[in-house]
Formats: structure tokens, sequence, C-alpha cells
């Protein structure tokens, strides 16, 4: 697989900027046009499938694509789409196009095509999926009208697939312990009492996963003042390590 220095470049761009993601609402947003750059589409979609029929939950790039090729059509005929019923069947989320399956020739001839992706227009999609929650289907979509994709983009999108799946876990636990922690003020759960506020803003911050430098970064003080709270919550709530710092802020035991 080759990868050009702009490719390189623009890869850990893409990564560096989903480091701190909060928020996994915000996960498209980032993604999308950073693959963009990437691997060079014309469009791309980040879609959440549900269990039921109709289900449906699409992110495009741009946000100004054809409104022709509505989520409405697209809904009404994902049970044809190639690639998400083979990711349903095998399970398999590793990048696979439309051509691996249909000829054009095929694929036209899909109500899926009719009626939502000609008007956006796609002729050549390559996807790949995402974690997701139960029996839900999670994944991006990179389209083309003009030409297929390569097997070297195909390559580049397996790499990449990796730390997209990190970063989008990642949003999924930090907005978790943002929730659980909102409800853990020093007053109200047992073992954290005796934190004061500057300690327990390091501890929420370490339980959404920030370094020692993010967490300075973040309350505008030294990694070396992180430290020496870290060591006194280590102290107050009477274990050894981050981890149970965090495992005491979120379940209410030290």
């Amino acid at each position: 697989m080759y990868v050009p220095l702009t490719g390189l470049r623009h890869a850990v761009r893409l990564v560096d900027g989903l480091t701190e993601l909060d928020d996994p609402e915000g996960f498209a947003r980032l993604a999308l046009p950073g693959l963009a750059r990437l691997v060079g589409c014309d469009s791309l979609s980040f879609t959440v499938l549900g269990a039921e029929a109709g289900q449906v939950s699409v992110t495009r790039y741009p946000d100004d694509i054809s409104s022709h090729g509505s989520v409405a059509a697209f809904a009404a005929y994902v049970h044809e789409h190639p690639l998400a019923n083979y990711h349903r069947e095998t399970g398999d989320a590793r990048p696979v196009m439309i051509s691996d399956f249909l000829s054009r020739e095929g694929f036209h001839r899909l109500n899926l095509y009719g009626e939502y992706f000609r008007w956006i227009p796609v002729e050549y999609q390559i996807a790949f999926g995402l974690p997701a929650a139960g029996s839900e289907i999670t994944g991006i979509a990179l389209n083309r009208a003009g030409s297929d994709f390569t097997e070297d983009e195909r390559a580049l999108l397996s790499v990449i697939r990796v730390p997209l799946m990190t970063a989008l876990d990642r949003a999924r636990q930090r907005q978790r312990a943002r929730e659980v922690l909102a409800t853990a003020t020093s007053g109200a759960v047992a073992g954290l009492a005796d934190l004061t506020d500057g300690e327990m803003r390091v501890l929420r911050l370490a339980a959404l996963g920030r370094t020692n430098s993010a967490i300075a970064r973040a309350l505008d003080v030294s990694p070396r003042t992180v430290a020496k709270h870290l060591e006194h919550i280590y102290r107050k709530l009477d274990v050894t390590s981050r981890t149970s710092a965090v495992f005491a802020a979120l379940t209410g035991r030290s």
C-alpha cells in the first residue's frame, strides 16, 4: 500500500482531531471531513441502522448534497443495500465496495439506487463498520460518481478504521462517565466528601480519560499540580492507582 506524504499528514490530523472527543454525537462532524481529505470522494455518510425496519439515522457530508436523496427513501430500500446486508449477515466490518457484489447494471436495477443513490449521485461506494450498540449497524460510507475505489484506498481505510473505532468507543465511555459524574458531587457520594473542589475537577477529567497534560491544559495549571492533586486523591480515597480512583468516582466506592 502506497500512501503519499500528504495522505499521512491527513491521517495524523484526522486521528489527532478525534483524540479529545467527548461526545459521540460529534464524531461524524469531525470524522467525515477528515476522511474526505484522506480518501478523495464526492460525499460521505455516517449511518446508524436500528434493529427495527425504518430505524435509520444518516449524517451526510457535505450536508448540502441533493435533498432528493432523502433519508426516508434510504430507509424504505435499505434492505437492498449489499454492504449493509453483508455486514449484518457476516459481522465483517472491514471495508467493502458495492462493486464487490454487484455490477453497475445490477446496482442500477435496485430501487435503492433509483430512489436514493442516483439523486446524490452515487455510482461507486466503499463502506466500513464501526462499534454499535446491540443489533444496530453503524458505519461510514464514501461515495463517488466518476470512478471506483482502489485496493490501496481499501487498505488505507482498513488501517484508519482502527483509530476511528477507538475514538468512537472512547467518546461513548466519556459520555457515560460524564453522566455518572454529574451526580457524583463531593457531598453526595460516599468516599468523595473529603476531596476539595480542585481535586474533584481533576478526578472528573481523569474519569473522562484525560491524560495529566490534557487535564493541566483544561484547568490552566501545570502537569505537576495535576500529579499532586492525584496523589492527594489516592490518599483520601485509600487507593493506589488512577484506575482505582476513577472506579471510586464512578461507583461511589472507596
